[in-house]
């Protein structure tokens, strides 16, 4: 359920909403105990105790889900045999998850050389070559999130030359820039560096080749970007001349109600 935080304008009618948020999930499971009953119980609670957190994992139609939780209370009744033992799951956050991550690179290579059927469809091969691929220089890139929800994404920068403040585009207008002018706060990458970038709840970091803390040269007015339920564009760029110095992945795992 979502909470709704609003206030009474004037003399209007309704209100006007401030804030929404998702409220945290209780999920209960019920457990019917046979054979002995107290041994049953015994059972369970070697391996589900009271604050322990914990993941269900649910596969449904070919898919998997996941979501993780605070054990908030364990039921049984001591005294009769057919009973029901519930135990209560708080999940702070309430949504199921994907148990895999969606992974796609905005730069990718091309193929060009195929092998033909019929003599109608020929490669012939130049006197001068001819390539068997090339990179796509489309800084543009189309996701879809097929989830209910926005989620966070992990967004790889890899330098394939001379990268100077490497910025991620939304088709909304917000962005995230790594570094910017050319003082102490710009960030230039070699052939070789990877940024790593997260913007998830409760994980959001900027990092140079897993060891170098970037968050103080985040460019002004950046927006820790989300990928939205259904259509995303992204556009990548940097300072340089270059439309081969480098290459972006976005991975994010999509989230259900």
């Amino acid at each position: 359920a979502a909470e709704l935080s609003s206030a009474v304008v004037g003399s209007f009618d309704g209100d006007q909403v401030n804030n929404i948020r998702v409220s945290p999930r209780s999920i209960v499971i019920d457990l019917r105990l046979k054979g002995n009953i107290e041994d049953a119980k015994r059972e369970i609670l070697r391996f589900v105790k009271i604050k322990q957190r914990g993941t269900i994992k649910w596969t449904q139609n070919k898919r998997t889900v996941v979501i993780n939780g605070i054990v908030e209370a364990i039921d049984m009744p001591r005294w009769n045999n057919g009973v029901t033992m519930q135990i209560t799951l708080h999940c702070s956050v309430p949504y199921w998850e994907d148990i895999d991550s969606v992974v796609t690179e905005i730069t990718e290579a091309i193929g060009l050389h195929y092998f033909t059927e019929t003599v109608d469809d020929m490669l012939y091969f130049p006197i001068d070559g001819i390539p068997f691929g090339e990179y796509d220089i489309s800084r543009s890139k189309d996701f879809y999130n097929a989830g209910d929800v926005d989620v966070g994404m992990q967004i790889e920068i890899t330098a394939y030359d001379t990268v100077t403040n490497p910025i991620i585009y939304a088709s909304n207008g917000e962005f995230f820039g790594v570094g910017y002018g050319t003082g102490d706060k710009s960030v230039v990458m070699s052939a070789g560096d990877k940024i790593v970038i997260k913007t998830g709840r409760n994980a959001k970091s900027v990092v140079l080749n897993n060891t170098t803390n970037l968050l103080s040269k985040v460019k002004p007015l950046s927006t820790w970007l989300q990928m939205k339920a259904g259509d995303n564009t992204f556009i990548v760029n940097s300072d340089d001349e270059s439309i081969r110095n480098m290459i972006f992945a976005i991975e994010f795992k999509q989230r259900y109600i």
